[in-house]
């Protein structure tokens, strides 16, 4: 070891905090030295100290100086007198890079450069050389220097490879790096990230083949390259973009006119503190001054009060007051704990910002110079602006302290590292608790003085998580709470705070989700699939009327009636989520299911009011009223099946109502519409096809040609969607037969060709529209038909080989049960209840009137009504919760299914599959 005065290392050891780890690291940067002997030559005691305190006090510079061992000696001279700016370090950096060299090499020169000055900088900072206020503006200007270059060797390249940029004018088109964060106030720190934005004169123009946007799009991402490239070096800096508009999902670069736009529309509160701090930085700077008039100034600063920012400035204080209170393992944070870093700058920029545009002297961005300008204008006293200066000053030495030992951009440290923080700071331990705490203190002091709420409330923790941006701590509440996919339902709540594309609320709707949080993920946590109940949520909330609803204060029972039809049906959700409105009317308007009156005068008022075509006047009064009409369903409180059987008789009744007054309209004569299956017996579920057919007093290509005009009205799809699907096969004949029939083809038909199948389906003939005369002519041959024939065992036979036909031809998934298809499903209850009918020579077109009637007579029958009705109940909740869901429950289905009818899902399975097996023992000791 080269010998130096023992006084030297006295002096060191009260300095230095782990003095073997620094001697052991000088001993190697002497033995790679080229020429020891003159380091040694001139160091002297201080030079010595400041050497090894660099080495102790920083990894990364301690590694730097190893790998480049006369730079200490070649970079210190000066260092009481040299302050440079960007334009000296634009100079120094250009002896450093040229043209020739690749873009590896271009970026390891920046990043030798940001090292060496950075220890130059600490130097400083160690030595008390500067005050601090300076050694951080001096330093923010070395990115602006290097930024400045990136973007000249980009802008080059660009230009020598597609052209030069022209805007429609014929005006050079230009570019500009506009500094943010800290970095734009000339605060930066040691070790964070540089936050900027990048900006182009205008998107009207080209560059040989390229528009404007793609050519600056490519300079820029040249830019950030060049400036994030790892190299033996390490990076020049890490670079964020995330304050551009848009954020993430923005373009790299916007032009002048973009950028105006954006920060007109769409331009948050949190964004006009970012704004606070930017500054031109490299590239154009008249573009930039453009920027600043255009855009900065009147967004930034009003001339008048906004209370609407005054509110969202509370909610960005509470946000920061909930973080603060946030508890990390065994350690403080310097930046964002109680009385940190951020509480004194928001305390600062919040006044400026609602100050600065009535008074334009407070239009500051740097912190240490505000604090001073709110005093000048009374708005601190001298005792407060003293506090807030010497406890900033504090905090940011302390925040350098933490991040160069470990050269990484962190605000954290332990009580075990306190020993050495103290230390850099030339403090004692117990000094140094003292002091932190009463900093802190008088901080949080003032920044809950900064516009105090009216109430403060502690927050409950999936609050304190959303609003501190937390996604650890979100993500385990909301599993806790049963989502499956917590990240995902961080996401979709956390949007409603932060805003996202569609979705942008204003502070007073903001305060009122939060105020409801709590309340919504309970409610949420009840239901059987939290994550798609969520999923429903977000498609309503997405709408501003549903939002409305939702976040109206006197609206509690209304929420949890939307988590409930949120979590039991998803098509209804998304036809809710067209027509929020709906839910409104249902739970105070509509608390029960329409009359006929009531839909009388609702579509008269819809066809005096809407200004809509005939086609698209129907489809809307439908969907409107078929929401309406579920969401009763949903709601209502009443016996499940009496409920259910509403339901069923109201949907129909809706058919009813539409297809006679288009009977109307189309102005249709000399034919019946007859009603079949499940329309016929008016027990229409959610989602059916209308099973109809018609019969004509005479055949003829006229009513033919109406009746096709009647298909394809219910039948064509416009922008409001098709008003029914309809299916024509159970007429004479089937596909292959007439559209319209007369009632003599019907009469030789069902003489002559019609099997006992039809005979069955027949049952549940019922009439919708035409002439009263018509219908009882058809009835009395229909009568003929169904009951003047016999039913014995050939007929019974039929019925059970029609029944295995129709089981055998159905689709077969693995796990998957058919309500209707399978052994024992819908369809055997239906046969037989057809059967009796028959045998009983009954017209009643209600399978559910059917049964109620013959089960006095036929005991089993009370059996099939009663599992009749279950699978009815499933199979309506399996509709209602996904569109088009059918009568297939697949094992994802059974769980919620399950939950809506108040059952576990093995239990559900297991019922289903009872009712199925006795509903099959039944068929088969009817018909065996």
């Amino acid at each position: 070891m080269y010998d130096f005065p023992s006084h030297w290392w006295a002096k060191a050891e009260e300095k230095v905090f782990n003095l073997p780890k620094a001697k052991e690291a000088l001993e190697k940067l002497l033995s790679l030295h080229p020429n020891p002997q003159s380091l040694i030559d001139y160091l002297n005691e201080r030079r010595f100290i400041l050497l090894l305190e660099l080495l102790d006090r920083s990894e990364c510079i301690k590694k730097f100086l190893i790998n480049h061992p006369e730079d200490f000696q070649n970079t210190i001279p000066g260092l009481w007198y040299v302050f440079k700016d960007k334009k000296a370090y634009l100079k120094e950096l250009k002896e450093l890079v040229h043209d020739g060299m690749s873009d590896e090499e271009f970026s390891k020169a920046l990043a030798y450069y940001r090292h060496r000055e950075l220890m130059r900088i600490m130097s400083k900072e160690i030595l008390g050389t500067a005050k601090l206020e300076d050694i951080l503006y001096e330093y923010s200007q070395l990115p602006d220097a290097m930024l400045e270059l990136c973007y000249e060797r980009a802008y080059k390249e660009m230009v020598e490879k597609y052209g030069e940029p022209v805007g429609e004018n014929g005006k050079p088109a230009t570019g500009c790096i506009i500094a943010l964060g800290k970095l734009g106030s000339y605060e930066l720190n040691y070790y964070s990230d540089i936050d900027i934005m990048f900006l182009h004169s205008t998107d009207k123009g080209q560059a040989g083949k390229l528009n404007l946007n793609e050519f600056f799009s490519k300079v820029f991402q040249k830019v950030f390259k060049l400036m994030t490239q790892v190299t033996p070096e390490g990076k020049p800096y890490e670079v964020d973009l995330d304050l551009r508009p848009f954020g993430k999902s923005g373009p790299i670069s916007m032009s002048l006119r973009s950028a105006e736009l954006y920060y007109e529309s769409y331009g948050r509160t949190w964004e006009r503190f970012a704004l606070l701090r930017a500054r031109y930085c490299a590239g154009d700077e008249e573009l930039y001054r453009a920027f600043e008039r255009e855009v900065k100034e009147p967004f930034v600063f009003r001339r008048s009060v906004d209370y609407r920012i005054i509110e969202e400035i509370r909610l960005m204080k509470a946000q920061i007051a909930s973080e603060a209170k946030k508890k990390l393992l065994n350690k403080q944070n310097v930046k964002t704990g109680e009385g940190g870093i951020r509480e004194v700058e928001f305390a600062v920029q919040a006044l400026v910002i609602l100050l600065g545009g009535k008074f334009p002297f407070l239009k500051e961005s740097n912190t240490f110079r505000a604090i001073w300008k709110l005093n000048q204008k009374g708005i601190f006293s001298n005792e407060e602006a003293l506090l807030l200066e010497r406890a900033y000053e504090f905090l940011r030495r302390l925040e350098h302290a933490i991040q160069v030992y470990g050269c990484i951009s962190t605000q954290s440290f332990s009580d075990s590292e306190i020993k050495r923080l103290a230390k850099v700071l030339n403090m004692k331990e117990e000094e140094f608790i003292k002091v932190y705490k009463e900093y802190t203190i008088g901080v949080s002091l003032i920044f809950s003085g900064i516009m105090p709420s009216q109430e403060e409330e502690e927050l409950h923790p999936i609050q304190r998580a959303l609003l501190n941006e937390d996604i650890e701590e979100a993500k385990e509440i909301l599993k806790s709470l049963g989502f499956r996919e917590p990240v995902r339902a961080y996401n979709i709540l956390s949007s409603y705070i932060t805003g996202r594309e569609g979705i942008k609320l204003s502070t007073q709707e903001k305060q009122s989700f939060i105020k409801l949080l709590p309340r919504l993920v309970e409610s949420l946590s009840q239901t059987p699939d939290p994550d798609e109940t969520l999923s429903n949520f977000d498609k309503f909330f997405s709408n501003p009327t549903g939002r409305k609803i939702v976040l109206s204060p006197a609206k509690e029972d209304v929420n949890k009636t939307l988590c409930r039809i949120f979590s039991l049906s998803s098509y209804i959700s998304t036809l809710i989520s067209r027509y929020p409105d709906l839910v409104e009317d249902v739970l105070t308007l509509y608390q029960d299911f329409p009359t006929l009156e009531d839909l009388k005068e609702e579509f008269e008022k819809y066809r005096s009011t809407l200004g809509l075509g005939l086609e698209d006047l129907y489809r809307r009064f439908k969907r409107v009223w078929e929401i309406r009409i579920t969401l009763v369903y949903l709601v209502k409180k009443n016996e499940r099946y009496k409920k259910l059987f509403e339901f069923f008789q109201k949907l129909s009744d809706l058919s009813d109502f539409l297809l006679q007054r288009l009977w109307e309209d189309l102005k249709i004569k000399d034919m019946l519409l007859i009603a079949l299956g499940k329309y016929g017996s008016s027990e229409l579920n959610i989602g059916s096809d209308l099973d109809l057919v018609f019969a004509c007093r005479s055949a003829g290509l006229e009513n033919t040609k109406k009746a096709q005009e009647f298909i394809a009205f219910l039948t064509k799809h416009t922008s409001e969607g098709y008003l029914y699907k309809v299916d024509f096969r159970l007429r004479p004949m089937g596909r292959a037969g007439e559209i319209a029939p007369s009632i003599d083809f019907y009469r030789d038909y069902f003489q002559t060709q019609a099997r006992t199948w039809e005979r069955i389906a027949w049952t549940r003939c019922r009439y919708v529209a035409g002439e009263k005369s018509l219908m009882e002519e058809f009835e009395a041959l229909l009568k003929d038909f169904l009951f003047n024939k016999p039913i014995g065992d050939k007929e019974r036979k039929e019925i059970r080989d029609m029944r295995f036909a129709l089981e055998g031809n159905a689709k077969k998934m693995k796990g998957y049960i058919d309500l209707k298809f399978s052994p024992g499903g819908l369809i055997d209850a239906e046969f037989l209840c057809q059967y009796y009918i028959l045998l009983e020579k009954l017209r009643e077109p209600s399978m559910i009137k059917a049964c109620e009637a013959l089960m006095q007579k036929y005991s089993t029958l009370k059996e099939v009504y009663e599992n009749y009705l279950f699978l009815r109940l499933v199979e309506t909740r399996l509709r209602l919760s996904k569109e088009s869901a059918g009568s297939l429950v697949s094992p994802q289905d059974m769980k919620r299914l399950a939950s809506s009818l108040g059952m576990q899902g093995e239990e559900l399975e297991e019922r289903i599959r009872e009712s199925m097996k006795r509903l099959r023992e039944v068929f088969l000791e009817v018909f065996d």
